[in-house]
């Protein structure tokens, strides 16, 4: 039988930034969390962060290193900083658990504009180191 040695990343990120969720101020208290590579939003929708796995390198089978991207998405570009800002402090605080030996940052938040997504968003990168479970 094949054993997969280091838990999904992107299930990860987005179970720990749920339990997090609850922390931030009362107007974010109930944004989603979603591990998505594709992102489908209107103008309006609720605001949301997505979770996408970009990189995997390690020591195999001692560690596995993981870039991920978390986007979130917000009526106007201030929102969307600031709740990109939350989850990156959120995801800062992270001391580690069963699956994850530590959380660092790799970029800062950046906001940005996709003329094909009709909202504005903002994102950020950080490495989470994975030991085996």
């Amino acid at each position: 039988m094949i054993i997969q040695p280091f838990a999904d990343v992107e299930g990860l990120v987005v179970e720990y930034l749920e339990s997090r969720v609850p922390d931030f101020p009362v107007e974010w208290r109930s944004t989603a969390v979603v591990a998505e590579s594709f992102t489908e939003r209107s103008a309006g929708d609720d605001p949301r962060l997505s979770v996408r796995c970009e990189e995997v390198a390690g020591n195999h089978p001692i560690t596995q290193n993981a870039v991920v991207r978390v986007t979130s998405w917000a009526d106007d570009r201030d929102s969307a900083k600031t709740l990109a800002h939350l989850a990156h402090a959120a995801l800062m605080e992270h001391v580690g658990d069963r699956d994850v030996v530590a959380v660092r940052q790799v970029d800062g938040v950046i906001a940005g504009y996709d003329p094909d997504v009709p909202e504005p968003f903002a994102s950020f990168t950080v490495l989470v180191t994975q030991r085996p479970g």
